[in-house]
């Protein structure tokens, strides 16, 4: 089954458009041999032997999202998580197409230029949709992740204590992330294969909040989405996004094995969506014993007397 997207209109002026990703992931067929099942309109989608021209391609997006959204009853104010990337930008485009009550923030993890490119889309994205950018500067909390051995755990440790602590103190009750389908499976994936089964978690699209211990619920508005399906959504609603890599991402290993995973889903459509439900399910079936307790510096939760975020500050 081929898989691909056709593009019309394109030139160097299109915003952000990401010539690299489309080359390793498009194969341009005739117009002719394609038609929206809905309405016979030209098709730039094929998504599981449907075909779907770009407004209808919207509508299913927009399902996938709304699916989400319904399955857990989200109701209330969500504290969006923008990267100044495409996922995080669709998925803030597309909770705000559905109404929902948003408040958009943006972590600045000061690296290099990378973070200020990347803040400056996400301010444009906001200021086009009538929201006001909140900035949270990681520098503030006594971290230069270009100090770090390990910048990579250090930021994934830092962003997601900022993210809980900045839904928490306003009043938000969830917080989305831009995580999609083959985020989450790579990332159990990458789990699995590593034998960390203590890191088993976060599999699933909603996590509930817990008032006790100041967490607010998490949710992954995309969890149904693929990465060129939320890169097609981007494209057609001529989302800004910055399309710069981050300097400490370049050799991660989990970058072959979501390569690996693209591969595998083009010879057999469906396996990454059939993954992810294998995933969710485990998950469920493992649980978690860790015992949660409050830190004793911040308040916020922690899996041992002080939480790990505190730990680095004090480095």
């Amino acid at each position: 089954m081929v898989i691909f997207f056709v593009i019309r209109d394109f030139d160097d002026s299109t915003p952000n458009f990401s010539q690299n990703f489309f080359k390793r992931n498009l194969l341009i067929l005739p117009a002719s041999k394609m038609k929206c099942e809905y309405c016979e309109k030209e098709a730039v989608e094929n998504i599981y032997g449907r075909y779907y021209c770009e407004n209808h391609f919207v509508k299913y997006f927009l399902g996938r999202v709304r699916s989400i959204i319904d399955k857990f009853g989200i109701n209330g104010r969500i504290a969006v998580a923008l990267s100044g990337g495409k996922d995080s930008s669709a998925c803030f485009h597309s909770l705000h197409k559905l109404k929902l009550d948003l408040l958009p923030f943006y972590i600045n993890l000061g690296i290099e230029s990378y973070s200020e490119i990347c803040q400056k889309k996400a301010e444009e994205l906001c200021n086009s949709l009538g929201y006001r950018l909140h900035i949270i500067d990681i520098n503030e909390y006594g971290i230069n992740l270009a100090d770090e051995k390990k910048p990579c755990s250090v930021c994934g440790t830092a962003k997601r204590y900022l993210m809980n602590k900045f839904a928490y103190e306003n009043n938000c009750k969830y917080v989305a992330t831009g995580h999609n389908l083959s985020d989450v499976v790579t990332f159990a994936l990458n789990n699995f294969m590593n034998a960390n089964l203590m890191n088993f978690r976060g599999n699933r699209p909603y996590l509930e909040g817990k008032e006790e211990y100041k967490m607010v619920a998490k949710i992954k508005p995309l969890y149904w989405l693929k990465d060129k399906e939320c890169m097609l959504y981007v494209y057609i609603n001529r989302l800004r996004y910055a399309e710069e890599e981050c300097p400490h991402a370049i050799s991660a290993p989990t970058i072959q094995i979501k390569e690996w995973i693209h591969e595998m889903e083009g010879k057999k459509p469906g396996i990454m969506l059939n993954m992810a439900k294998s995933f969710w399910r485990l998950e469920e079936m493992i649980g978690s014993k860790a015992k949660l307790n409050i830190c004793r510096k911040c308040g916020y939760a922690s899996y041992s007397k002080i939480c790990k975020f505190c730990k680095i500050r004090k480095r």
